[in-house]
């Protein structure tokens, strides 16, 4: 071999070697992938994921200090949607897309001078302004769309309750609708007709309390269903309701409540707006009100029903100040020891609830009463079965523990 051959091939050797160097100073990511989201059941995301090259050094001076990720409809449009900083591999959900859609991705690898401190703003990730930045962007992927699950499977168990319970709610509405069903006498609903009668004798009006809650708390949607009831049964005697409300939108429904339940009795005459008004939205303006009412109308009855706080004790000794008959019904725990005390009936917890029901003897309700019940029946026969089947597992039959344990986890939601 000639001697300039030899300088040639060693030239080209250096160029190569050169060159390799130069493509591999500022790596990017690899093995970069975009995927739909399948746990994603909205469908509104997507899974980018990436590694590194493992044992790759950055030029001297300079370290990566993380990856950008790029997202976009079309390949000329990404846009940064997230700044990871670190290393190691990642996987990264991007939500929030518009579903049925396909986006591309790129992940970029962020290098910056080992002294240098990474800054950019979390809102826009586009913007990172650290200086001396480094970029290598990897290729751009996909395209992945965005595509919603109609079903869970993880939730099987939660759709064989529901379709139980709309079974057994079935049966009991075809049930109810052919013969009476009993349910069990509660002395505060079966008190609410001698309260009717004791206001018609005293001739005094009867002031029914709501509570605190809005038209989208259970207690208070049970507590204006009970004075529909109440006003459809006072409505031929002629007793006035006074209905004083803490909600502009309580007090709204509450009138149209009244207005349709003395047009059902056969006695629209009986209903006045004036005695359902609004109050103010301060709990303990609220009360001080309620109990100047009290104090000035001398209801012969005080019913409390609905959601309460530390009100409800001032609300129920001013109405024994002044020897009302009271009935009280809350779900709110920490107040039922006081209503038990100072008022004579009280309704715990779901009475408030059963209260329509009871009072209406609807089948329609009656039937989700009964479903209910049966429901709180069958969830407390599986609770047993599971202590039990435990039990018997660690004490007698160590073998059936898997069995038992994989049971027991198909039952959690």
């Amino acid at each position: 071999m000639t001697a300039g051959r030899a300088l040639l091939i060693a030239a080209a050797l250096l160029i190569a070697g050169n060159g390799w160097a130069g493509s591999e100073e500022f790596a990017p990511p690899l093995n970069v992938r975009v995927a739909n989201d399948d746990t994603a059941l909205a469908g509104d995301g997507i899974k980018i994921s990436w590694s590194y090259a493992a044992g790759h050094k950055p030029p001297e001076g300079y370290r990566l200090a993380g990856f950008r990720v790029l997202v976009g409809e079309a390949k000329d449009e990404l846009g940064a949607v997230d700044v990871v900083e670190g290393t190691a591999p990642r996987d990264l959900e991007v939500g929030n897309l518009v579903v049925g859609r396909n986006y591309w991705a790129q992940v970029e690898a962020l290098y910056l001078p080992s002294e240098v401190v990474m800054t950019y703003d979390r809102q826009d990730p586009n913007q990172v302004t650290t200086p001396g930045l480094k970029v290598a962007a990897a290729e751009i992927v996909g395209p992945a769309q965005t595509v919603g699950r109609w079903y869970d499977p993880a939730l099987t168990n939660v759709l064989v309750g529901v379709l139980l319970f709309s079974i057994i709610t079935l049966v009991v509405l075809y049930v109810a609708r052919r013969r009476e069903m009993y349910i069990r006498p509660i002395a505060g609903l079966q008190a609410v007709d001698d309260a009717i009668g004791r206001a018609t004798e005293m001739g005094r009006p009867i002031l029914y309390i709501s509570g605190l809650g809005g038209t989208g708390d259970v207690s208070t949607i049970a507590a204006m269903l009970v004075l529909g009831h109440l006003a459809h049964k006072t409505a031929p005697y002629g007793n006035r309701l006074v209905v004083p409300a803490i909600d502009s939108m309580v007090m709204a429904t509450e009138r149209e409540i009244l207005s349709q339940a003395y047009l059902h009795a056969g006695h629209p005459e009986a209903y006045n707006a004036e005695d359902v008004f609004y109050v103010t939205d301060s709990q303990f303006g609220y009360a001080t009100a309620v109990a100047g009412i009290m104090m000035r109308e001398r209801p012969a009855v005080n019913f409390f029903m609905g959601y309460f706080a530390a009100e409800s004790l001032v609300l129920a000794e001013t109405g024994n100040m002044i020897d009302s008959l009271q009935i009280a019904g809350t779900d709110t725990d920490t107040q039922i020891p006081f209503f038990i005390t100072a008022c004579d009936y009280t309704l715990m917890g779901e009475e408030l609830y059963a209260a329509s029901a009871y009072l209406s003897r609807d089948p329609i309700l009656l039937a989700q009463l009964k479903a209910q019940d049966i429901g709180k029946v069958l969830v407390g026969a599986v609770l047993i079965g599971g202590i039990l089947a435990t039990l018997v597992t660690t004490y007698l039959w160590q073998d059936g523990s898997s069995l038992v344990e994989q049971m027991l986890g198909w039952l959690k939601p």
